[in-house]
């Protein structure tokens, strides 16, 4: 690539997909460089052009340039767009487009393919995991308080029924 070097768009892209969001270490990989605009579209080498993607939204982007293609939609650049003016993700996991950019961007990205929908409930079940086990952590520190002070008043009964048996 003859443009801004690779680690350089990695680093701009926080080694994240572009696209979907994956981060490097779960796809087990460095990810792939694609072209926004397509080289055969006139697409260069240029930093902005570069999109730090995984190989499946790279496949399911492939060539496509509205300019050229039908359905002549433009595709959503993940850093010069504000995604979430196109694209709301759901409770569900599911992303649902906004605009018909978004709607076109998810469904020619194939966004809502399933192992994506995992990956994007896993961090909220594990938040959920991880706040529970804290609440869980405050009412054993709670007991473990309430513990103490009923010994001290068990202590002092048992003092007080001492001095009084005397």
């Amino acid at each position: 690539m003859e443009g801004a070097p690779r680690e350089q768009i990695r680093e701009r892209y926080g080694r994240r997909c572009g696209y979907c969001g994956v981060r490097e270490e779960d796809a087990g990989a460095t990810l792939t460089m694609d072209h926004h605009r397509p080289r055969i579209r006139g697409g260069g080498e240029d930093a902005e052009n570069i999109v730090y993607c995984c190989p499946r939204c790279n496949e399911h982007k492939g060539s496509y340039w509205h300019e050229t293609d039908p359905p002549h939609i433009r595709l959503l650049h993940p850093r010069r767009d504000d995604l979430t003016a196109h694209i709301r993700e759901e409770k569900d996991g599911q992303l649902t487009g906004l605009t018909p950019e978004g709607v076109f961007f998810v469904q020619r990205l194939r966004l809502n393919r399933s192992p994506l929908v995992a990956y994007r409930i896993k961090p909220r079940a594990e938040q959920r995991l991880d706040d529970e086990v804290n609440a869980l952590r405050r009412r054993v520190h709670e007991l473990e308080q309430r513990i103490a002070d009923l010994n001290t008043v068990v202590a002092s009964t048992a003092d007080e029924i001492e001095r009084e048996s005397m």
